[in-house]
Protein backbone atom coordinates (compact mmCIF):
# COMPACT_ATOMS: atom_id res chain seq x y z
CA UNK A 1 0.00 0.00 0.00
CA UNK A 2 1.33 3.17 -1.12
CA UNK A 3 1.55 6.43 1.55
CA UNK A 4 -0.95 8.30 -0.87
CA UNK A 5 -3.49 4.99 0.07
CA UNK A 6 -2.78 5.05 3.41
CA UNK A 7 -3.37 8.63 4.41
CA UNK A 8 -7.15 8.29 2.49
CA UNK A 9 -7.40 5.26 4.00
CA UNK A 10 -6.72 6.70 7.64
CA UNK A 11 -8.40 9.86 6.74
CA UNK A 12 -11.32 7.75 5.96
CA UNK A 13 -11.35 6.21 8.95
CA UNK A 14 -10.86 9.34 11.52
CA UNK A 15 -13.90 10.74 8.85
CA UNK A 16 -16.32 7.69 10.04
CA UNK A 17 -15.41 7.38 13.33
CA UNK A 18 -15.69 11.68 13.96
CA UNK A 19 -19.01 11.26 12.51
CA UNK A 20 -20.23 8.41 14.55
CA UNK A 21 -18.83 10.18 17.52
CA UNK A 22 -20.57 13.05 16.61
CA UNK A 23 -23.97 11.72 15.63
CA UNK A 24 -24.20 10.24 19.07
CA UNK A 25 -24.02 13.63 20.76
CA UNK A 26 -26.32 15.00 18.40
CA UNK A 27 -28.85 13.85 20.56
CA UNK A 28 -30.33 14.49 24.05
CA UNK A 29 -33.49 13.85 26.42
CA UNK A 30 -35.93 15.26 28.82
CA UNK A 31 -37.85 13.89 31.73
CA UNK A 32 -39.68 15.29 34.38
CA UNK A 33 -42.46 14.31 36.95
CA UNK A 34 -45.89 16.00 37.38
CA UNK A 35 -47.65 16.56 40.61
CA UNK A 36 -50.62 18.12 41.48
CA UNK A 37 -50.75 21.18 43.58
CA UNK A 38 -53.44 21.01 45.99
CA UNK A 39 -56.34 18.67 46.01
CA UNK A 40 -58.42 18.18 42.72
CA UNK A 41 -62.43 17.54 42.62
CA UNK A 42 -63.34 13.86 42.96
CA UNK A 43 -64.14 12.56 39.35
CA UNK A 44 -67.51 11.83 39.50
CA UNK A 45 -68.52 7.29 39.82
CA UNK A 46 -69.47 5.78 36.64
CA UNK A 47 -73.15 4.84 35.84
CA UNK A 48 -72.87 0.95 34.90
CA UNK A 49 -75.98 0.15 33.98
CA UNK A 50 -75.40 -1.91 30.85
CA UNK A 51 -74.33 -6.23 31.39
CA UNK A 52 -74.09 -7.49 34.83
CA UNK A 53 -70.33 -8.16 33.85
CA UNK A 54 -69.61 -5.09 33.81
CA UNK A 55 -71.96 -3.97 37.07
CA UNK A 56 -70.33 -6.65 38.91
CA UNK A 57 -66.77 -5.23 38.07
CA UNK A 58 -67.40 -1.88 39.27
CA UNK A 59 -64.91 0.20 36.93
CA UNK A 60 -64.13 3.73 37.67
CA UNK A 61 -63.62 6.94 36.92
CA UNK A 62 -60.17 7.32 35.55
CA UNK A 63 -60.54 11.16 34.23
CA UNK A 64 -57.96 12.10 36.84
CA UNK A 65 -56.11 9.83 38.54
CA UNK A 66 -53.96 11.02 41.43
CA UNK A 67 -51.25 8.70 43.08
CA UNK A 68 -48.54 8.68 46.22
CA UNK A 69 -47.09 11.86 46.52
CA UNK A 70 -49.90 14.14 44.40
CA UNK A 71 -48.17 12.32 41.26
CA UNK A 72 -50.81 12.90 38.07
CA UNK A 73 -51.17 10.28 35.98
CA UNK A 74 -51.54 9.94 32.45
CA UNK A 75 -50.53 13.53 31.17
CA UNK A 76 -49.59 13.26 27.77
CA UNK A 77 -45.82 15.34 27.26
CA UNK A 78 -44.74 15.15 23.42
CA UNK A 79 -42.71 17.08 21.04
CA UNK A 80 -44.83 19.10 18.56
CA UNK A 81 -43.50 19.32 15.14
CA UNK A 82 -44.53 22.02 12.72
CA UNK A 83 -47.42 21.18 10.05
CA UNK A 84 -45.73 20.40 7.02
CA UNK A 85 -42.13 19.92 8.97
CA UNK A 86 -40.21 16.81 9.58
CA UNK A 87 -37.90 15.81 12.81
CA UNK A 88 -35.13 13.54 12.32
CA UNK A 89 -35.24 10.02 13.83
CA UNK A 90 -32.67 8.52 16.55
CA UNK A 91 -31.94 5.21 14.61
CA UNK A 92 -32.96 4.14 18.28
CA UNK A 93 -36.25 3.77 17.48
CA UNK A 94 -36.08 1.97 14.03
CA UNK A 95 -36.60 -1.39 15.76
CA UNK A 96 -39.73 -0.43 17.68
CA UNK A 97 -41.45 1.09 15.00
CA UNK A 98 -42.43 -2.40 14.13
CA UNK A 99 -43.99 -3.20 17.51
CA UNK A 100 -48.25 -3.10 17.47
CA UNK A 101 -49.67 -1.01 20.33
CA UNK A 102 -51.85 -2.73 22.38
CA UNK A 103 -55.41 -2.00 23.76
CA UNK A 104 -57.01 -4.16 25.56
CA UNK A 105 -61.33 -4.19 26.87
CA UNK A 106 -60.79 -5.62 30.15
CA UNK A 107 -62.62 -5.61 33.21
CA UNK A 108 -64.81 -3.05 31.33
CA UNK A 109 -62.11 -0.98 30.99
CA UNK A 110 -59.67 0.40 28.58
CA UNK A 111 -55.67 -0.60 29.26
CA UNK A 112 -53.98 1.37 29.06
CA UNK A 113 -56.04 4.34 29.71
CA UNK A 114 -53.42 6.60 27.85
CA UNK A 115 -52.11 5.29 24.64
CA UNK A 116 -49.24 6.50 22.03
CA UNK A 117 -49.22 5.60 19.28
CA UNK A 118 -47.34 6.26 16.19
CA UNK A 119 -48.06 6.47 12.31
CA UNK A 120 -46.64 3.39 10.57
CA UNK A 121 -47.57 1.16 13.83
CA UNK A 122 -50.39 -1.48 14.22
CA UNK A 123 -52.75 -0.91 16.90
CA UNK A 124 -54.18 -4.41 18.12
CA UNK A 125 -57.12 -3.87 19.93
CA UNK A 126 -58.42 -7.24 22.49
CA UNK A 127 -61.11 -7.89 23.78
CA UNK A 128 -60.28 -10.20 27.33
CA UNK A 129 -63.97 -9.99 28.59
CA UNK A 130 -66.27 -12.14 28.10
CA UNK A 131 -68.87 -9.29 26.68
CA UNK A 132 -69.02 -7.91 23.49
CA UNK A 133 -67.27 -4.23 22.97
CA UNK A 134 -67.52 -1.94 20.43
CA UNK A 135 -64.31 -0.08 20.08
CA UNK A 136 -64.27 3.56 18.86
CA UNK A 137 -61.22 4.51 17.71
CA UNK A 138 -61.76 7.98 15.55
CA UNK A 139 -58.78 9.25 14.73
CA UNK A 140 -57.96 6.09 12.92
CA UNK A 141 -61.96 5.35 11.58
CA UNK A 142 -62.35 1.98 13.24
CA UNK A 143 -65.55 1.33 15.05
CA UNK A 144 -66.20 -2.12 15.25
CA UNK A 145 -67.46 -4.66 17.74
CA UNK A 146 -64.73 -6.96 19.44
CA UNK A 147 -66.15 -9.96 20.51
CA UNK A 148 -65.42 -11.68 23.99
CA UNK A 149 -61.73 -13.37 24.01
CA UNK A 150 -60.73 -11.75 20.27
CA UNK A 151 -59.31 -8.59 18.77
CA UNK A 152 -58.67 -6.67 15.50
CA UNK A 153 -55.83 -4.96 14.21
CA UNK A 154 -56.06 -1.71 11.93
CA UNK A 155 -53.00 -0.19 11.09
CA UNK A 156 -51.68 3.68 12.53
CA UNK A 157 -52.07 5.82 9.28
CA UNK A 158 -53.58 9.19 10.92
CA UNK A 159 -52.92 11.15 13.59
CA UNK A 160 -53.58 14.29 15.44
CA UNK A 161 -52.15 17.51 17.06
CA UNK A 162 -54.14 16.62 20.21
CA UNK A 163 -54.84 13.13 21.94
CA UNK A 164 -58.62 11.81 20.81
CA UNK A 165 -61.02 9.89 23.04
CA UNK A 166 -61.36 5.64 22.85
CA UNK A 167 -65.08 4.94 23.22
CA UNK A 168 -67.12 1.53 23.23
CA UNK A 169 -70.40 2.53 22.02
CA UNK A 170 -71.83 -0.30 23.98
CA UNK A 171 -70.64 1.11 27.41
CA UNK A 172 -71.09 4.45 27.36
CA UNK A 173 -68.77 4.49 30.56
CA UNK A 174 -65.75 3.34 28.92
CA UNK A 175 -63.19 5.77 27.95
CA UNK A 176 -59.30 6.04 27.29
CA UNK A 177 -57.51 8.58 25.05
CA UNK A 178 -55.12 7.94 22.09
CA UNK A 179 -52.02 10.22 20.89
CA UNK A 180 -50.80 9.14 17.26
CA UNK A 181 -47.67 11.49 15.54
CA UNK A 182 -45.81 10.72 12.54
CA UNK A 183 -42.37 10.50 15.48
CA UNK A 184 -41.68 8.45 18.18
CA UNK A 185 -41.26 11.89 20.68
CA UNK A 186 -44.35 11.37 23.25
CA UNK A 187 -44.80 10.31 26.62
CA UNK A 188 -47.11 9.94 29.32
CA UNK A 189 -46.80 10.00 33.19
CA UNK A 190 -47.32 6.82 35.10
CA UNK A 191 -48.57 6.00 38.20
CA UNK A 192 -45.48 7.91 39.58
CA UNK A 193 -46.20 10.70 37.78
CA UNK A 194 -43.11 10.74 35.79
CA UNK A 195 -42.07 10.89 32.33
CA UNK A 196 -38.98 10.16 30.16
CA UNK A 197 -38.48 11.17 26.25
CA UNK A 198 -34.94 9.55 24.61
CA UNK A 199 -32.99 10.06 21.73
CA UNK A 200 -34.19 13.75 20.69
CA UNK A 201 -32.42 15.91 18.42
CA UNK A 202 -30.45 18.32 19.98
CA UNK A 203 -31.67 22.11 19.54
CA UNK A 204 -34.89 24.20 20.44
CA UNK A 205 -38.58 22.50 20.31
CA UNK A 206 -41.93 22.99 21.31
CA UNK A 207 -43.24 20.54 23.45
CA UNK A 208 -46.95 20.13 24.61
CA UNK A 209 -48.39 18.90 28.35
CA UNK A 210 -52.10 17.94 27.71
CA UNK A 211 -54.37 16.28 30.51
CA UNK A 212 -58.02 15.32 29.73
CA UNK A 213 -59.56 16.63 32.48
CA UNK A 214 -57.19 19.99 32.29
CA UNK A 215 -57.24 20.02 28.29
CA UNK A 216 -53.84 22.63 27.58
CA UNK A 217 -51.93 22.36 30.77
CA UNK A 218 -51.49 26.47 31.03
CA UNK A 219 -49.37 28.85 32.56
CA UNK A 220 -47.60 25.86 34.01
CA UNK A 221 -44.17 26.68 35.61
CA UNK A 222 -41.18 24.82 34.99
CA UNK A 223 -37.72 25.52 34.86
CA UNK A 224 -36.42 28.47 33.36
CA UNK A 225 -40.32 29.08 32.29
CA UNK A 226 -43.78 28.51 32.10
CA UNK A 227 -45.93 26.75 29.27
CA UNK A 228 -48.19 29.04 27.34
CA UNK A 229 -52.18 29.22 27.58
CA UNK A 230 -52.02 26.31 24.63
CA UNK A 231 -49.79 24.21 27.30
CA UNK A 232 -46.76 24.63 25.30
CA UNK A 233 -43.14 25.60 25.87
CA UNK A 234 -39.97 25.96 24.42
CA UNK A 235 -37.46 23.68 25.55
CA UNK A 236 -33.13 23.21 24.73
CA UNK A 237 -32.36 19.82 24.68
CA UNK A 238 -28.77 19.83 24.99
CA UNK A 239 -27.02 17.17 22.98
CA UNK A 240 -25.74 14.35 25.13
CA UNK A 241 -27.63 15.60 28.31
CA UNK A 242 -30.73 15.12 29.88
CA UNK A 243 -33.09 18.01 30.71
CA UNK A 244 -34.35 17.62 34.30
CA UNK A 245 -37.60 19.46 34.71
CA UNK A 246 -38.21 18.34 38.18
CA UNK A 247 -41.25 18.17 39.81
CA UNK A 248 -44.02 20.18 37.25
CA UNK A 249 -46.88 21.53 40.21
CA UNK A 250 -50.51 21.47 37.91
CA UNK A 251 -52.94 23.99 39.78
CA UNK A 252 -55.51 21.32 41.31
CA UNK A 253 -58.37 23.98 40.52
CA UNK A 254 -57.40 22.82 36.17
CA UNK A 255 -58.11 19.43 36.81
CA UNK A 256 -61.86 19.75 36.05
Amino acid sequence: MNNTFKAIAVGAICVATFAATSNAADWGSIKGRIVVDGTPAKPAPLVVTKDQFCIDKMPVNNSIVVGKDNALENVFVYLRVPAGQKIDINPEYASKEAEPVTLDNNGCEFHPHAVLARIGQTLDIKNSDPVGHNTNVNVLSFNQVIPSNSDAKVKVSTGGALPTEIACNIHPFMKAWILVQDHPYTATTGEDGTFEIKDIPAGKHEFQFWHEAGGYLKNVKLKGGATDKKGRAELNIEAGKTLDLGDIKVPASALK
